[in-house]
C-alpha cells in the first residue's frame, strides 16, 4: 500500500495505526496515530505518493528527520522513529497535547504576568538549547508553541538540515513578544515590566536584539522575585517542568522598569540601580552591570580648568531615566517613604506634566507636543522632588555636580549633543566610558545646590546640567541655575547613581 492519499483512518503502517488525518502539505500528509507496541499516541509525518517517486526528495526528507532526531531537549517534541521502504516513508514524533498559543491568543483569554514569565521562560530555554547546538529550523509560528495540560510550554520540533538563520530567531521573538503582550492581564504584580519585556522582543528596529539567554534569565528572575516577595501565590510558581542549566543569578533588590536602554555589549532591557539583600518594594525588574558605568575615585580636571576630587568610586546609569522606568515608579502604591523630608505639603503626587497625554502617546508610539514618543524616551516635565523620590525608590540617588561633570568627561567627552528620541541611540553623544545623552537629549537634575559662578557671593542654588535637544548650548559644559526645586521643563529629566 502506498503512502499518502491512498491511506485511510484505521489503516496500519508497520507498528502504527492511523487515527485521523490532520493536514496535507505539498509533499507530506500529517496523521494522528498510535504506536501499537507502546500503546502511545504519536504524530506521523508521511511523504505523499508523488514525493516518494523522487529520490532527492526522499533523501532531503530523511536528512531533516535525522536533524530532528538529534534534538534531545525536554522542552522540544521528540522524534521516535523514521521508516523508509517501498510501502512508506515517514517518521513518528511525540504528540504534544494541549492548546497552542495561537488558539489562546485568538480566544482573548488573559494570562497573569507570572504565568507568562513561566511559559516564556520555558520557551526561551528550549530555543536557547537549539541555538547553542547550532540546530537550524524552519520558521516558528505561534501555533508551534503548545501549552500542555501540565501547565508547561513546549515547542514543536522544526529542526532541519543546514545552517541556522539568525533572522529566524529575531522573527520568533517578535511573534512571541506581540502575542504575550496582548495576553497580559493588567493590574497584577509584574504586569508593567512584562509588557516592557514583550515590547523589547517585538521591536525589530533594535540594532542588537535580545538573546534567548537574556530572555530566559529575566523570566526566571521575575518569577523568583515575585515568589520570594510573597506577592504571588500560585501553583504555577512551582519548580519548572524541566531545567537544563542554572545560570548565575543577577543581583537585584529594587527593580525599575527600563523603557529602552541599549546596553553596551548588546543587552537592551530592563534595569535597576541597586545592591544589597533587601527585598523589593516595587515590582522588581533586572539589574545588569552594563546598565551602569563605574567612575573611579581620583583627582580630575573638568571643563573650564576646575579641579575636583572624587573620593569614592561611583556607578552612574548609562542613560537618563526613561518613561517606562518612571511609570514603574508611579505604579508603586506608596511614595511617601521615598519623598524628601522637606517636600512641600502642597505637592500631592509625582506625575510629570501632561502625563495623561504623554504616557498614552509613548505607549502607542505617537507624537506628543510635536515629538515622536516611545517608552524608551527620557522622562521630562518632572521637578527635583520627583527625581529625588524616584532615585530613592530605586535605591539610588541623584549625582552631585562634581560627579556628573567627571562622568561626562571620563575617558573622553561626547562629540556633539543628541536630538530628542529614545535614550542610548545617538552614536555621537556617547562619552568615552559609554555614558549616553550627557551633551544633549535632555537636561538633568543635580542633587545639591551649587554656587553660581556668575554670582559667587550669592546663595547656592539648584541647577540642571548639560544641554538639551531644544538648546544645544555648550554640551556637557552647559549649566543652568533654576529658581527652585519646583521647576519643570519639557526638556528636563535626570539620571541616577547606584548606592553601594
Amino acid at each position: 500500500m502506498m503512502s499518502g492519499g491512498t491511506r485511510k483512518e484505521g489503516d496500519t503502517v508497520g507498528d502504527y495505526r492511523l487515527v485521523r488525518a490532520v493536514s496535507v502539505g505539498e509533499m507530506t500528509r500529517t496523521w494522528e496515530g498510535e504506536q501499537l507496541s507502546m500503546q502511545r499516541p504519536v504524530m506521523l509525518e508521511m511523504l505523499r505518493v508523488q514525493a516518494m517517486q523522487e529520490p532527492a526528495l526522499v533523501q532531503s526528507f530523511l536528512s531533516d528527520v535525522r536533524a530532528k532526531a538529534l534534538v534531545t531537549h525536554p522542552g522540544v517534541g521528540a522524534v521516535y522513529e523514521a521508516v523508509s521502504n517501498e510501502e512508506a516513508t515517514f517518521f513518528a514524533r511525540e504528540r504534544l497535547d494541549g492548546e497552542n498559543f495561537e488558539v489562546l491568543r485568538q480566544a482573548g483569554g488573559g494570562l497573569a504576568p507570572v504565568e507568562i514569565m513561566v511559559y516564556l521562560g520555558q520557551i526561551a530555554e528550549a530555543m536557547l538549547y537549539l541555538e547553542n547546538e547550532g540546530v537550524a529550523t524552519t520558521g516558528y509560528e505561534l501555533q508551534h508553541f503548545i501549552l500542555t495540560g501540565k501547565e508547561h510550554a513546549r515547542i514543536m520540533n522544526l529542526a532541519v538540515e543546514g545552517a541556522r538563520d539568525p533572522q529566524a530567531d529575531t522573527k520568533t521573538k517578535e511573534i512571541l513578544g506581540n502575542a504575550f503582550h496582548v495576553m497580559i492581564k493588567s493590574g497584577l504584580p509584574g504586569a508593567t515590566r512584562v509588557k516592557s519585556l514583550c515590547g523589547f522582543m517585538s521591536d525589530t528596529n533594535r540594532p542588537v536584539p535580545l538573546t534567548w539567554k537574556q530572555i530566559a534569565d529575566l523570566c526566571r528572575q521575575v518569577r523568583e522575585q515575585l515568589q520570594e516577595s510573597g506577592r504571588v501565590k500560585s501553583p504555577i510558581l512551582a519548580e519548572p517542568a524541566y531545567q537544563v542549566r542554572v545560570p548565575a543569578k543577577i543581583p537585584a533588590s529594587v527593580w525599575a522598569l527600563v523603557g529602552g536602554v541599549a546596553l553596551i555589549g548588546g543587552l537592551i532591557l530592563l534595569m535597576v540601580f541597586s545592591k544589597g539583600d533587601k527585598k523589593p518594594d516595587p515590582d522588581p525588574v533586572v539589574d545588569t552591570p552594563e546598565a551602569q558605568i563605574e567612575i573611579p575615585s581620583g583627582r580630575y580636571t573638568i571643563s573650564g580648568g576646575k579641579r575636583v576630587v572624587i573620593r569614592e568610586a561611583f556607578s552612574m546609569s548609562r542613560t537618563e531615566v526613561t518613561l517606562a522606568q518612571y511609570n514603574a515608579f508611579l505604579e508603586f502604591p506608596d511614595h511617601a517613604k521615598f519623598e524628601h523630608p522637606n517636600q512641600p505639603a502642597s505637592k500631592k503626587d509625582h506625575f510629570p506634566d501632561d502625563w495623561k497625554t504623554l504616557w498614552p502617546a509613548a505607549v502607542k508610539r505617537e507624537n506628543w507636543q510635536g515629538r515622536p514618543m516611545s517608552l524608551e524616551c527620557p522622562v521630562v516635565g518632572i521637578d527635583w522632588w520627583d527625581a529625588y523620590a524616584f532615585a530613592k525608590w530605586s535605591q539610588g540617588r541623584l549625582p552631585t555636580m562634581a560627579e556628573w561633570a567627571v562622568a561626562a568627561e571620563y575617558e573622553g567627552g561626547p562629540q556633539k549633543p543628541s536630538p530628542w528620541g529614545p535614550v542610548g541611540r545617538n552614536e555621537s553623544d556617547v562619552t568615552g566610558a559609554g555614558l549616553t545623552g550627557m551633551a544633549g537629549s535632555v537636561r538633568e537634575w543635580i542633587s545639591q545646590p551649587e554656587v553660581n559662578p556668575a554670582d559667587p557671593l550669592g546663595p547656592k542654588g539648584f541647577l540642571v546640567s548639560g544641554s538639551s535637544f531644544q538648546e544645544a548650548g555648550k554640551g556637557i559644559a552647559t549649566r543652568l541655575w533654576v529658581d527652585s526645586q519646583d521647576v519643570r521643563r519639557n526638556d528636563l529629566g535626570f539620571r541616577i547613581i547606584a548606592k553601594k
